[in-house]
């Protein structure tokens, strides 16, 4: 006699008693099983009627494993039943740690390929296993596991290694896992990136983790999502507020205003991480100098100037007569020549850039490359070479932002030569350029 068994799941997240109207349909007219004697839902069903009974999940599996014959699993199941002749049932498996029969119910309920004609008889035969959605969760909740297992991880009894962790010693990893991310973004894996993403969220909740657990001035994962939010809202007006934005670059531009304000910044540079790679850092500066019109050419300062740090160490170095590695010359010979071919793809680039079709990825990495070869003939780090013109352009940036301050301007409505008189070199910056003219 063929028995319908419909595996009804539900989430230990949502609260007894409230299930999907097809679950609660389906509990109030079949018997509902289940090995779970601590079910968040028992008493609510039988509160509400339905016929309950409690099975052992591990015995009958343990002794016959996946070999379990469907009819000796349909007659295991229906002892106890009010009708032994019964032909359907509602399975309840634990939300929280599933038992053997819990875990066979789902394997059958999986999709299966068509059997052959010479198959044999197979686990499930003698019985139909569905499944069915219980309870309604909304978008995110499986966040909630995962801080629960965070704080079971971290909780006496947990793991040993993550017991051990701080801040400091995670933070490696933090820029490690989003680096991951990045590759997969740029490999296009997407599959990839849905693991990558989820290791970065093991970070965040790792952190706040960590904070709850100081006294008086701890936070916790619900701060940090609070402060989120609370931030989205106030910073998107046009959204949660009634004020109009004509197009993205609008939307950037009263995101970059909010976040002064509420931050109280004197200065655009302000909030740029120094600890990032210098590229990225000079990118960004660079990006915050345009939001409020500072003329790109005044970044260049210090070489155009003449007399700037980058180029009197270039001139030492070719001075040396060095060996920068295995086969590579440097001194004279070999700056001048690392410097023909760094000034010949720049022009090429700039060329290039000016016309359609052209991939300025491209361009720019072979120049970015062609510079990189130039220091390294020159025998000059160029991370850190980068990082130290980055923070002079960013202590330049500051100087003239408070300089403007001072005569009552605001240096966002600065025009490009009113800049350009201002853009003198902070005391103390020793790197000898004169103020553009």
């Amino acid at each position: 006699m063929m028995l319908r068994i419909t595996v009804v799941v539900t989430s230990p997240r949502v609260a007894p008693g409230l299930l999907t109207a097809p679950a609660w349909d389906l509990v109030r007219r079949v018997p509902v099983l289940t090995a779970a004697a601590n079910h968040p839902q028992l008493a609510a069903l039988r509160a509400a009627g339905a016929t309950v009974v409690l099975v052992d999940g591990h015995a009958a599996v343990d002794l016959a494993g996946d070999d379990l014959a469907g009819d000796d699993l349909a007659a295991l199941l229906r002892v106890g039943l009010p009708d032994p002749a019964a032909t359907e049932l509602a399975w309840l498996p634990d939300p929280s740690a599933p038992t053997p029969l819990d875990l066979l119910l789902d394997r059958l309920a999986q999709p299966r390929p068509p059997a052959g004609p010479d198959a044999g008889a197979t686990p499930s035969a003698g019985i139909v296993v569905g499944t069915l959605a219980g309870t309604a969760e909304l978008p995110g909740s499986v966040l909630l596991d995962a801080v629960a297992v965070m704080d079971r991880l971290r909780s006496p009894g947990g793991c040993p290694w993550d017991g051990e962790q701080t801040h400091e010693s995670l933070a490696p990893y933090l820029i490690e896992e989003t680096y991951e991310a990045y590759q997969a973004i740029e490999d296009g894996d997407l599959a990839e990136l849905r693991e990558e993403l989820g290791d970065v969220l093991m970070q965040v909740l790792f952190h706040a983790r960590i904070a709850a657990e100081r006294a008086g001035d701890g936070w916790d994962v619900d701060d940090v999502a609070a402060g989120l939010v609370a931030k989205l809202i106030r910073r998107h007006p046009h959204v949660f507020a009634d004020v109009v934005v004509d197009g993205s670059a609008n939307v950037a531009a009263n995101w970059e205003a909010i976040k002064a304000v509420e931050k109280g910044r004197a200065s655009v540079t302000e909030g740029v991480a120094l600890s990032q790679p210098a590229l990225t850092l000079a990118a960004k500066l660079l990006k915050r100098a345009g939001g409020i019109g500072v003329p790109v050419d005044l970044a260049l300062t210090g070489i155009v100037g003449g007399t700037g740090g980058a180029q009197a160490g270039l001139g030492r170095a070719a001075e040396s007569g060095e060996v920068a590695g295995s086969g590579e010359v440097t001194g004279s010979d070999g700056v001048a020549e690392a410097g023909e071919r760094a000034a010949a793809i720049a022009a090429a680039a700039a060329q290039a850039l000016g016309r359609p079709g052209v991939a300025a990825d491209d361009v720019l990495g072979d120049l970015l490359v062609a510079a990189v070869a130039l220091a390294r003939a020159a025998r000059v780090d160029p991370e850190r070479a980068l990082r130290t013109s980055a923070r002079r352009f960013r202590d330049r940036l500051a100087a003239a932002e408070r300089s403007a301050r001072v005569d009552g301007a605001t240096p966002a409505t600065l025009p490009g030569a009113r800049w350009r008189e201002l853009w003198v070199a902070p005391v103390g910056s020793g790197d000898g350029v004169t103020p553009a003219g």
